[in-house]
C-alpha cells in the first residue's frame, strides 16, 4: 500500500523533471487528459523554496472591506538535501511557514517566510545530507547500511499552522508533538531542534495531530493523538481539548481509545456533543513492516486497508467523557461501550472533513471527501520520488464529497433522503468552511477541484488528477454549485476563508474572502488569489485579487487566517 499519496498528489518535490507527456502513458479518459493538465508544470511543484525572506512589505490592492489579521500556511517546501538526496514523498519534505500579515487601510501587506527549524532540518543544514529517514519512504544519505534498522523518522513539522489567541503559533505534524514559533519572525520561540517543541503542559503523550477543530461556542480546540505499540499489538488514540486563547487544556481528563492495529486516522470532526472518526479495517502488513526495518520501504506503508470490507465504521465518541474520571475513559472499546455510537455506513477512505453539525432534530450531519480505497506511501524506494514517476495517478481512484446524515437516537443512518448524498465528483480535495461556522450548520464548502467536469467511475483506479480550480459547493442545492478553473500550468492550495470586516452581526454565511495560493509551474512563481464569494455567482467571476508574491512557494497544504492579527510595519518601510 501507499499512505496519504493521493491528497499529496492532488495538491501538490526538487528536481530536473521526468515526467512524460500524458498521451504517452495514460487512458485517454483520465482527468488528466481531458483536464489538459500541464504535469510538467504540476511536478515543478515540487521544487525546493529558493529563499527565505524577512518580513518584507508587498503592496497589494486589497477591497476595502478586507479584515486586518494574518494568513498562515504551511506545507512541505525542501525535497532534496544539499548532497542531492531526494525526498521520494512529499509529506517527508521539510515544512515551511508563509505568513502574510494584511493592512487594508494601506494597501499593503507584511510578507514572510521561514523553514520550521526542527532537529532534522537543522541537522540536514549542517550535514549536507538527509539527517534522517522519512516516515513515507525517504532515506537517509549513506546508502542501504545507513539506513537499514533506522528506526526513528523525521519530524518535518509540515502540515497545518495555527495561532493561539495568545499570540503563540504552533507549526503541526500528526507524527510528533508541535513546533512552537514567533508568529512575526517565524524563529522557534524556545530554541532550535527539540527545544521549539511542546508537550503543552505535559498534555501530549506522543503527538498531536495537524487537524485541531475549531468550537465557537467554547472558543476550544480539540485534537487527537496516536501512538503504536508493536509489542501490545494496540494503537492508542488520545482526545485533547485546549482553550483557543492558551492553546493549554482546562481538563484532567483524557478520554482515550485503543484498536488492535493502527487506525488511518489524518482528520476528524466536531460537533457540539461528539468527536467523530472514521474507522476503517486495518491490519499490519508483515512483509512490509520487514522491508521498512531493512530500508527498502517507508514505515507509512507497513499498513493495510480491507479493500474487501464492505463497511467503514462511523463513531461518534461524546465530548461529556471529558467531564467523567480517568478510570472511567481509559481504553473505551469503541464496539462495545454503549457510551459510544456506532454506525456502518458502504466502505470508503477519507483523508478530509469540510465540517460537521447537529440538526433541529438531533441528527449528526457532516460532509466528507471520500475514495474507493487507498494507496499510501511510496515503497519502491528505486530513487525516483513520486512526481518523476511516468503515471504518479496510476493507482488513485477519484475522489468525491459526500454528505451523510447520522440518526443519533437510532444509530444508524437517517431515512427518507438520499444519504449520503453527492455534492461533487470533481475531485475535490482539502474542503473548507469558515472557522467560525465550525459545529454549527452550513450551506457552502470550499474544495479544491480539477480544472474541468470529469465523468469517472468512483471505483476505478487510475481516474485522479491533480486539482486545477476552486469550488463554492453548496451543499443544499448542487445544482447551484460554483467552480472557478485555473490554467493548465497552474495549482491551487487549499482555500481559506475570513470573514468580511462588517460581516460581524450578518447573518450571511458567506460574507468572506477565500484566500489561497495559485502555483506558476511553467514561470515558477507563485501568486495569493483572493475571492469574494458572498452572493450567488460570486465564485465564478474570478479573484479581486492576484498578487505575486515575492518568492516561489511550492505546493502547500494547510493554513489558517489568525483575525485581528497585526504587527508594527514600520521597522521594515524602506
Amino acid at each position: 500500500m501507499k499512505p496519504f499519496l493521493a491528497a499529496a498528489l492532488l495538491c501538490g518535490g526538487a528536481s530536473a523533471l521526468s515526467v512524460p507527456t500524458p498521451a504517452a502513458v495514460l487512458d485517454p479518459a483520465s482527468p488528466i487528459v481531458t483536464c489538459d493538465v500541464d504535469m510538467h508544470a504540476w511536478a515543478a511543484g515540487f521544487t525546493c523554496c529558493p529563499a527565505e525572506l524577512p518580513p518584507t512589505i508587498v503592496p497589494i490592492d486589497l477591497p476595502p472591506d478586507f479584515p486586518i489579521g494574518t494568513h498562515y500556511r504551511n506545507g512541505h517546501a525542501r525535497f532534496v538535501a544539499d548532497d542531492g538526496t531526494k525526498v521520494l514523498h512529499p509529506f517527508d519534505a521539510d515544512g515551511m511557514i508563509v505568513a502574510m500579515t494584511f493592512d487594508p487601510a494601506n494597501k499593503r501587506m507584511l510578507f514572510r517566510n521561514r523553514f520550521v527549524e526542527t532537529e532534522g532540518y537543522l541537522k540536514d543544514k549542517e550535514t549536507g545530507g538527509m539527517s534522517q529517514r522519512g516516515l513515507f519512504g525517504t532515506l537517509k544519505s549513506g546508502g542501504l547500511l545507513s539506513n537499514a534498522f533506522r528506526m526513528a523518522y523525521k519530524h518535518v513539522a509540515n502540515t497545518n499552522v495555527i495561532q493561539s489567541g495568545e499570540g503563540d503559533l504552533y507549526a503541526l505534524w500528526e507524527g510528533g508533538k508541535p513546533y512552537v514559533l514567533d508568529p512575526l519572525t517565524l524563529r522557534n520561540r524556545d530554541g532550535v531542534g527539540k527545544a521549539g517543541m511542546s508537550d503543552l503542559n505535559g498534555l501530549i503523550e506522543e503527538n498531536f495531530s495537524a487537524h485541531p477543530r475549531y468550537d465557537p461556542e467554547r472558543n476550544t480546540y480539540c485534537n487527537f493523538g496516536s501512538v503504536y505499540d508493536p509489542i501490545k499489538s494496540e494503537f492508542k488514540v488520545s482526545l485533547y481539548e485546549v482553550d483557543a486563547e492558551t492553546f493549554r487544556s482546562k481538563h484532567t481528563t483524557i478520554p482515550n481509545f485503543v484498536l488492535p492495529a493502527p487506525a488511518l486516522l489524518h482528520d476528524f470532526i466536531l460537533t457540539r456533543h461528539f468527536a467523530i472518526f472514521n474507522i476503517n479495517d486495518t491490519a499490519i502488513n508483515s512483509l512490509a513492516a520487514i522491508k521498512a526495518m531493512l530500508g527498502f520501504g517507508g514505515f507509512a506503508g507497513s499498513l493495510d486497508v480491507n479493500e474487501e470490507a464492505e463497511h467503514s465504521n462511523i463513531v461518534l465518541i461524546p465530548r461529556a467523557l471529558f467531564q467523567e474520571e480517568q478510570s472511567a475513559v481509559d481504553a473505551i472499546n469503541l464496539f462495545l461501550d454503549d457510551r459510544v455510537i456506532v454506525v456502518q455506513v458502504g466502505s470508503h477512505f477519507n483523508f478530509h472533513y469540510a465540517g460537521a453539525f447537529e440538526d433541529t432534530d438531533g441528527n449528526v450531519v457532516f460532509d466528507s471527501v471520500t475514495i474507493d480505497g487507498m494507496e499510501l506511501a511510496s515503497d519502491s524506494n528505486d530513487g525516483a520520488p513520486i512526481w518523476e514517476q511516468a503515471n504518479p495517478f496510476a493507482k488513485i481512484a477519484p475522489s468525491q464529497l459526500m454528505r451523510y446524515t447520522i440518526d443519533v437516537k437510532n444509530r444508524c443512518l437517517a431515512v427518507g433522503r438520499p444519504n449520503p448524498r453527492l455534492l461533487t465528483s470533481r475531485l475535490p480535495e482539502f474542503p473548507s468552511i469558515p472557522r467560525d461556522v465550525s459545529t454549527k450548520e452550513h450551506r457552502y464548502i470550499y474544495p479544491v477541484v480539477a480544472r474541468k467536469k470529469v465523468h469517472v467511475d468512483p471505483k476505478a483506479r487510475g481516474q485522479g488528477g491533480p486539482v486545477g480550480g476552486i469550488a463554492k459547493v453548496d451543499a443544499v442545492e448542487p445544482s447551484n454549485n460554483e467552480y472557478f478553473s485555473l490554467q493548465p500550468h497552474e495549482f491551487p492550495s487549499e482555500a481559506v476563508l475570513c470573514p468580511k470586516a462588517d460581516r460581524e452581526g450578518s447573518a450571511k454565511e458567506d460574507a468572506c474572502y477565500l484566500l489561497m495560493n495559485i502555483m506558476n509551474g511553467r514561470d515558477m512563481t507563485t501568486e495569493l488569489a483572493i475571492f469574494d464569494v458572498e452572493g450567488n455567482g460570486s465564485l465564478e467571476t474570478g479573484p479581486v485579487v492576484r498578487c505575486r508574491l515575492p518568492v516561489f512557494v511550492p505546493h502547500m497544504l494547510h493554513g489558517s487566517f489568525a483575525e485581528g492579527v497585526t504587527f508594527d510595519f514600520a521597522p521594515f518601510e524602506a
